[in-house]
């Protein structure tokens, strides 16, 4: 796990989208394509922007998301908005975009078919909660147990979040350690003080640490003041 600090969340953007953008380009140079995963909150806005533009083969590189709330896409709360509106412009307009919640109505048809269309991320951006939750992960959450299993065959589950509001569609553990690589961005006092308690120890009270605690995926965690 590599540390990376930063001043500003504009310098934090700037170095996190040109890394993702490198490992991307690698990706395809050698597999002839690469798929993306992205979290959703106000935070990775300005990262979506300054990837947005980067000069990438788009048209092999697919995005999708690591958690989404079951909502309509044009809803205010949806992170498929998210990335239609901060990210699939520009130069990414060419990606393709795989949704997680395609049937908000109906989970388990939503599961079905994510699950069917689902492509391993090349590379994901996780960020975390105050709460030390990643994806929709949440501590205390019935489906916790499931989410973090190593022995979970599904890359996708259903989960209710004790506090926060709409019922959410998750990447599993076992999924996102597939990866090639991690990117952990965060910022403020508040959640570096998270961050270095569940550096400590697997801690199902902070289900980041699960992530921060493995050896198998690189993890590089970009914070900024």
């Amino acid at each position: 796990m590599q540390w990376l600090p930063f001043d500003s969340p504009g310098a934090q953007a700037d170095a996190l989208a040109a890394a993702v953008a490198a490992d991307l380009k690698q990706a395809v140079e050698q597999n002839g394509r690469a798929v993306l995963a992205v979290s959703g909150g106000r935070s990775p806005i300005p990262f979506f922007e300054r990837l947005a533009q980067a000069d990438l083969p788009w048209r092999q590189v697919t995005i999708t998301l690591v958690d989404e709330r079951m909502v309509p896409a044009d809803h205010a709360d949806s992170n498929a908005r998210l990335v239609r509106e901060h990210l699939l412009r520009g130069n990414a307009a060419e990606a393709t975009f795989v949704p997680l919640a395609t049937h908000p109505e109906d989970e388990a048809r939503s599961i079905s078919e994510a699950c069917r269309a689902f492509v391993w991320p090349t590379v994901a951006v996780l960020g975390m909660g105050d709460d030390g939750h990643t994806a929709s992960l949440f501590p205390e959450a019935a489906e916790l147990d499931a989410g973090l299993d190593l022995g979970q065959q599904q890359a996708i589950i259903g989960v209710t979040p004790p506090v926060a509001p709409h019922r959410r569609l998750s990447m599993t553990r076992t999924a996102l350690l597939k990866c090639d690589k991690l990117y952990l961005s965060i910022q403020g006092n508040g959640k570096r003080e998270v961050f270095e308690r569940a550096r400590e120890k697997e801690d199902r009270r902070w289900p980041i640490s699960y992530f921060l605690q493995q050896k198998e995926t690189p993890l590089d965690v970009y914070w900024a003041a």
